[in-house]
This record gives C-alpha cells, structure tokens and sequence, in this order.
C-alpha cells in the first residue's frame, strides 16, 4: 500500500470526473493498453499525493486537481476545457441568449486570448473592438495562460460596472485600452430580417443557439410571404454556435435527402447529417460571408456552396472546423457540477472539405502567411475591403470619440429615418476632433473617409433605432449587399 492514502482517495475522486455519469467515451477508454494506462495513473497519483503532502506551501486539493485536469485538456486543443460548477453555468447561459457582459466572442488564438468577433450593437461593438484583437490585459492584469471561461468570467459582471481591456491589434505598433461599461446583453439569432425591394429579402443572422431554428423560420416564411423571390443571408461576423442549429438552417435552403456534412472522430466514428424536410426557401440565394465568419457559419456556407444552393459573396472565412461535444457529469458531493466540453470531431463540408485551421501542418509549424489560402471558405465573388491608412482611425476608436461625439449629437438633432453623415455631420465632426486637440496627416481624414462615416452612423443609429432598422439603413451604403443585389439584377 501507498504511503500517502489520503492523496489516492482524492484522485480517485478526480478520475470519477472523467467517467462518472456514463460518458459517450467510456467504450473507448476501455480499449486502450491497460497496462500502460495503469502505470501512467499510478504516476500521476504518486506525483500528486507528493506534491499534496510535501510541498511548502499549503494546498487545495480540489484546486490541484482541477489544475491537473484543465492542463490535461489544455493541451489537447484550445477548445477542450474543463468546466466547474461557475464555468458550466456560464456556458449555459450564453446557450441561452442572454447575460451581462461586453458582447465579445472570445477564444485561444497563438496561445493568446483573443476576439472572434464583437457582437453587433453591444458595449464592445460600439467601443470599436474588432475581430482578431488580441486581449492582453483584464483590468491589468495579463492574460497570459488565461483560458477562455477564466476569461468569460472576469470580463462579464453587473450591469453599469466597468472592464478595461488592453488590446494588440495586428498591424499596430502600440497597445489599444477600451474602457467598457457592462450591459444586458440579449443574443437574438435573427438580428433583422426585411424586404430590401420588391423581390429581395434580406435575413441578418448572428449567432446559432437554441432558439435559431425557430428564428430563421419565422422570418423566411414572413419573406416569403411579402414576396421574397431572392434572398440575402448575412453571415458576416457570425462566429457559430451550436452544431445542431447549423444543420437545421441549411435545411430550410436545401431538398430532403441533401447531405449538409460530415464528422469525423477516433471515438464517435464518421456520421453524415442531412436535411429532412424543412425546405422554406428555394429562390435565388446568396450568403454574405467574411473573416469573422466561423464555425457553425461555416458549416452552412460550406454546404450551400458545395450544393450549388448559394453563391457566396464577401471574403474568406475564419476557419473553425471542429465540433466540441458539452458533456454533463452531474453534481459531485461538497465540490458541485462539472461538465467537460471536449474536441470529438472534425467537421468535413459535402465535398470533404476541412476548413479548420489546425489541420494545415504548415500552420501547426507557424507558417502562418503562406498557408492562409488553406484556411476556412473562399467566397465565389471577393469584395475587397477598404484599408485604414495612418493612425487617425485606431486614435478614434480607441478614444471612443465615435461614441462620445454620437452621445451628444442625438440629444441635440432630430434623427430621420433616411440618415446618413452628410457633409456638414462630417464637418461637425472633424471640427469636433480640433476642439479635442487631434490632429493628423495632411489627407488622413478624407483617405479615412469610407470608415468615419460609417463609424459616425453606427454609433448615431445604435442610440436610435433597434438592429433592424440599423441594417435597413445601412444596406444602400454597405457595398458587400450592393454587390449581391448587382449578382442578382445581372442574373448570375
């Protein structure tokens, strides 16, 4: 028998976390070589039982043992975590749709926490924040080592409390800090759905949850009857959701019978997915994808792509192509409930594609720049994207001047419903920025023209009108929509 009994009880105890109540993997772990697999346990439990009783400091076992299993996880994927009883709640609230927070989609990108994408209308979203921004400080504190629910966690609280996050943004020399105030913050999936003219309908789609399906249905069939002919689905800056949602909305666009796609994984095998019979729409469609479009977005644009259902129209995708199974372990005495949500397949489009990033060895090996073609969904039809020149534009957002100058110009104009920033709101604007003491480059302002007004209307309509009318507004100006209603006047 071991010296030190009271260690071994307490990691039996942790390894009834990995298969206490009847864990889909189970059948698997019974296959692997026994013995081996019992020696490496036996380590474990010798290191732990060592550590618990002779290191200097004293130590929680339940946090020690925790510790071992996110590590464990850890470096399986940036996906695969442990979740406690605060980390389970969490994520079942955003299934949910609804929290306090900043509005961000957060994940583990180059061993860094970073944005995903900002959620439409939210304090985050209004503050400027983009996809891709690397977050490096909470509060001032590093994020270094953070995972994302250890993140979730400090970054959401009551609402009307306040969150600095110090950001990396690529392409920038210097560090950006937002100062944001926490809000409720509601997860519609269908954020606007309306007729842009007589035969196009335009369907606005944010995020996959568990009331998606019963979203996107009723807003087609209200398309359909006001006579939607052709259809635009906005997918940009959707950063996915739950897998189930995915497959049901390619099925509201495909015939019964139509493979939407295909998982693979060593322990849940190969399985096919395909539509029954909710086929709602079958006109013209295109769907409006871009760099933060991931994962549950990308299983549908892939299969529509692939099925010759829709052309796609914008800029290549993030490239998320794996499926994370939530899997409930129950409640445990005196320490609570745990889940672990865990990496158990790749997902593959029709044509067996993957568009996971991780999948590329190139990538794996750092060779990011040459191995981007590799990444995610490429569009039919590239709208290239206007670039930010000089500094003025990152000086702005990260001032929240945007929102600032929006706040005051509300409450001293009378807002109407065909409002854009015309040249004397511009002007107003840059007289603004002098009296603020900016200053900038000779054509810096009028190169950066295409971004002011449209960060001027965000803000201005996001203290006006709810997101419906903020997309009703904004589509003769967005020139990725144009673009689609041009595919569709040409007949292409």
């Amino acid at each position: 028998m071991r010296k030190f009994l009271p260690g071994w009880v307490t990691v039996v105890l942790a390894i009834g976390l990995l298969v206490g109540g009847g864990l889909i993997l189970l059948p698997s772990a019974i296959a692997y070589d026994t013995v081996s697999t019992n020696s490496s346990l036996e380590l474990f439990m010798e290191v732990f039982s060592r550590t618990s009783v002779t290191y200097v400091d004293s130590l929680d076992s339940q946090e020690l043992i925790e510790a071992a299993l996110r590590g464990m996880l850890e470096s399986l994927d940036p996906n695969s975590i442990l979740l406690n009883p605060d980390d389970y709640e969490n994520l079942r609230i955003q299934l949910s749709g609804s929290f306090e927070g900043v509005g961000i989609t957060i994940g583990i990108r180059d061993e860094w926490l970073t944005v995903i994408s900002p959620v439409e209308g939210t304090p985050a979203f209004r503050a400027g924040m983009k996809a891709g921004d690397k977050i490096v400080e909470i509060d001032g504190a590093s994020t270094a080592d953070l995972t994302t629910t250890e993140a979730v966690m400090q970054i959401r609280g009551p609402q009307g409390s306040t969150v600095d996050l110090t950001v990396v943004r690529p392409g920038l020399p210097d560090s950006l800090e937002f100062e944001i105030e926490r809000d409720v913050i509601d997860l519609p999936s269908v954020s606007a759905g309306f007729m842009i003219d007589d035969e196009t309908g335009y369907l606005r789609l944010t995020r996959f949850g568990e009331e998606t399906t019963k979203e996107v249905r009723n807003a087609l069939r209200n398309l359909v009857e006001e006579g939607a002919e052709n259809l635009i689905l906005d997918l940009r800056g959707n950063p996915g959701g739950l897998f189930t949602a995915a497959v049901e909305v390619a099925d509201f666009f495909l015939p019964s019978g139509t493979l939407v796609v295909s998982t693979r994984g060593k322990a849940v095998g190969e399985d096919n997915y395909y539509t029954t019979s909710r086929m709602t729409f079958s006109g013209d469609l295109v769907v409006l994808v871009d760099g933060g479009s991931a994962s549950s977005s990308e299983i549908v644009a892939g299969a529509l792509q692939d099925n010759d259902a829709a052309t796609l129209i914008g800029s290549r995708t993030y490239g998320k192509g794996s499926v994370q199974t939530l899997m409930d372990l129950g409640e445990f005495p005196n320490i609570g409930h745990y889940g672990v949500k865990l990496t158990t397949a790749r997902y593959f489009t029709p044509d067996g594609r993957s568009i996971d990033r991780t999948m590329n060895d190139d990538f794996m090996d750092g060779g990011e720049e040459d191995t981007l073609e590799n990444w995610g969904i490429a569009p039919d039809i590239t709208v290239e994207l206007h670039e930010i020149t000089g500094s003025l534009p990152v000086e702005l957002y990260a001032g929240s001047v945007f929102f600032k100058y929006a706040t005051d110009y509300v409450l001293e104009h009378d807002i109407e419903t065909d409002f854009w920033p015309d040249s004397a709101c511009v002007a107003d604007f840059r007289s603004y920025l002098s009296e603020e003491g900016f200053e900038w480059e000779d054509g810096e302002f009028s190169d950066n023209l295409y971004y002011i007004e449209r960060s001027l209307f965000a803000e201005i309509a996001a203290r006006t009108w709810d997101q419906e009318m903020y997309h009703r507004m904004m589509t003769p100006h967005d020139e990725t929509v144009q673009r689609a209603l041009q595919y569709f006047s040409d007949g292409e």
